[in-house]
């Protein structure tokens, strides 16, 4: 199973996320206000808050971020390693493929994580 963490504010859309990636059967999706960086798998998040958890992960290519168009901290998520962003008004389904994108980004089964621990199946 793959893990998904949901850290965004617009509470209709993480719902209409979650049900697509429950909806595959491969992924556990937990709806969080705060992200555990200690659990493995991708984390979507919206750009105010990722400004606060960038400097704590080592792993950018694991972040979705949600921003607004025209943002002017776009520059500011690239630099940090970001990879995958997707705007507000995109649809979920254009979220999960950015999701599945990260997903390959991602070291795969049986490779030891960041914190020295196997991947758990």
């Amino acid at each position: 199973m793959k893990t998904v963490q949901l850290a965004i504010r617009d509470s209709d859309y993480a719902q209409s996320l979650r049900n697509l990636l429950l909806r595959d059967g491969t992924h556990r999706v937990y709806l969080v206000d705060q992200p555990n960086l200690r659990l493995d798998g991708v984390v979507v998040i919206d750009e105010n808050r990722f400004q606060n958890l960038a400097p704590l992960d080592t792993e950018p290519e694991r972040f979705v971020v949600v921003t607004r168009k025209g943002a002017d901290n776009l520059s500011r998520v690239w630099e940090a390693g970001i990879r995958h962003v997707v705007f507000e008004e995109d649809s979920p389904n254009t979220t999960q493929l950015a999701i599945i994108a990260a997903e390959l980004r991602l070291p795969r089964d049986g490779v030891v994580s960041k914190l020295a621990r196997p991947v758990e199946h």
